[in-house]
């Protein structure tokens, strides 16, 4: 397909945990359309990619979370379509993660990231993280030789908070994103990880000049938005056996358990629809079955059930949107039923853009639902990442079993050099 680059979307929640690189890298492509051209881009999304210790305070033990994600899109893109693609942007902001993927990396120019905690204090428990692509696309075929012009592309990894009853705080969240999120950090190299940490600044080249900042919105950008909202099917959770109705893989489409029956209480599409939440964007319609809440350990290992907990009504959780573009097309929206390690099920978006550039003089991207904060994110996120950094050691100290280990080692030192110092002044007396 001619004068289109093709993105493949992946948005994930990892439920903490570390997650088999063979298994993900078995199915992690399945949801591209078939036939169809190889991604241009592979996004990932990932939300509770680690702990809470490791993901705020951040370095080699974070970076080891992503490397299994690394290396599963490396081994899958090797096997099934025969290229090399290359980690071209990583970063995160608290437990909320983003990776891009280049099927020809010399094509990514300028990347700049972006991010912002919703969590307490403004910490990234909960959150968004941005990156701008400038890809160079051709002025024909995308395999072509000649150079084309630059095509804007804001991705935006998200986690909004939880509870059935919080719809309106999802609400207040979405605005908080689009008013601290602010695209201000140019990255050099593959990953900026950590936005507003010392890491950052070291891997960062000279920042551009204010004027130059963007937000989520603009009207030069392609906007995709991929995570876990967290909108449910539900205001309250299930009430006593409430939970025999939960759908099932052989309700046909006529039963009244089928699973098409809890869309129509979907909080998103209602929120989307009065326009309180991701304004302006859209989805493609959903087919595939609630990816959230499944037992992790109690997973059937064959496809004949879904294994529900009882205390969440099932919900697409976890999702895709798009602000709508010229000859945008959608190829294949859908969830990965194959990966369950997780009360989460992956969905990912198989969708082409035109290899042109935008330049919107109307509609929201000109004019979008909130203002960013072009003066006061970068204050704002770097205070929030030292309360994370401080949180962070908090948790590792009273929350881990290697915690532990270090306070007991404190406690014995200080012991050891009390009981010390008590001798030597007793033996002088």
């Amino acid at each position: 397909m001619n004068g289109k680059i093709h993105l493949y979307l992946i948005t994930f929640n990892c439920a903490l945990v570390h997650h088999d690189a063979a298994t993900l890298s078995s199915h992690l492509l399945s949801g591209l359309e078939s036939p169809s051209p190889k991604p241009d881009l592979v996004v990932l999304s990932l939300q509770e990619i680690a702990p809470l210790p490791t993901a705020f305070l951040g370095g080699p033990a974070l970076t080891g979370y992503f490397e299994t994600f690394s290396t599963a899109v490396r081994s899958a893109t090797r096997k099934q379509l025969g290229e090399d693609y290359a980690l071209v942007a990583r970063s995160n902001v608290g437990l909320t993660g983003i990776m891009v993927f280049a099927r020809s990396p010399a094509r990514v120019g300028e990347v700049r990231y972006a991010g912002v905690g919703v969590g307490l204090w403004e910490m990234g428990n909960k959150g968004g993280v941005g990156v701008k692509i400038y890809y160079s696309a051709m002025g024909g075929d995308i395999d072509g030789d000649s150079d084309g012009e630059t095509v804007e592309i804001n991705f935006l990894a998200v986690h909004l908070s939880p509870g059935e009853k919080d719809v309106h705080l999802r609400n207040e969240n979405w605005g908080s994103i689009v008013r601290g999120l602010v695209f201000g950090i140019v990255g050099k190299g593959d990953a900026a990880p950590g936005i507003g940490s010392a890491s950052t600044e070291s891997l960062i080249s000279p920042q551009p000049d204010p004027a130059t900042y963007s937000g989520l919105y603009s009207p030069t950008a392609h906007l995709f938005v991929l995570g876990d909202l967290n909108y449910r099917t539900a205001d309250s959770r299930p009430v006593g056996p409430e939970f025999i109705v939960f759908p099932q893989p052989d309700d046909p489409p006529s039963s009244n358990k089928h699973y098409s029956n809890l869309l129509e209480h979907d909080q998103l599409t209602l929120q989307r629809e009065a326009n309180k939440t991701l304004h302006g964007l859209e989805e493609a319609p959903i087919t595939f079955p609630p990816t959230y809440k499944y037992h992790i350990s109690k997973t059937s290992s064959d496809d004949h059930s879904w294994n529900w907990t009882p205390f969440r009504w099932p919900s697409w959780t976890d999702r895709i949107l798009y602000l709508p573009s010229g000859n945008l097309r959608v190829h294949r929206y859908t969830s990965i039923q194959e990966i369950k390690s997780s009360d989460h099920r992956p969905v990912v978006a198989h969708i082409s853009i035109p290899a042109q550039p935008l330049n919107a003089s109307d509609g929201w991207r000109v004019r979008p639902p909130y203002q960013p904060d072009f003066k006061g994110w970068r204050s704002a996120r770097d205070a929030a990442r030292r309360r994370e950094v401080v949180v962070g050691y908090l948790a590792y100290l009273f929350g881990t079993w290697a915690g532990w280990g270090v306070l007991a080692a404190i406690i014995a030192g200080g012991f050891g050099g009390w009981w010390v110092l008590r001798e030597l002044i007793v033996r002088r007396v």
